[in-house]
């Protein structure tokens, strides 16, 4: 049995009220499955994606409540890469705001590589 390596933190808030989430690189044009998990229930949302052209992972009609903390990773703990460092999860913390996103909300907008 494998042992997953610890999450990248985003350091980022996102809206509740977004459309689509971006969070990491991969083999561009390749399928995987993406689960979302709510750290404080356990509660798991599953996405069956394709990496776009670049690689980057994007998940559509997530559903997350305001005020808590998700975790997301790819099936049987496969990597992705954040600033050329592979990470099997990335956590995100959400909230109500006025801000209404369009488009993709990436998690790694405040990311420095």
């Amino acid at each position: 049995m494998s042992v997953c390596t610890p999450c990248y933190d985003a350091g980022i808030i996102i809206d509740a009220c977004l459309s689509s989430l971006a969070f990491g690189y991969v083999t561009p044009e390749t399928g995987y499955i993406v689960d979302v998990k709510h750290n404080a229930t356990g509660k798991i949302q599953t996405f069956e994606v394709i990496s776009d052209e670049a690689g980057l992972i994007s998940i559509s009609g997530l559903k997350v409540d305001s005020l808590q903390g998700y975790t997301i990773s790819l099936r049987d703990c496969t990597n992705f890469t954040i600033c050329e460092t592979e990470y099997t999860c990335i956590s995100f913390a959400v909230a109500n705001t006025n801000y209404e996103p369009e488009g993709v909300t990436n998690l790694l907008d405040c990311t420095e590589c």
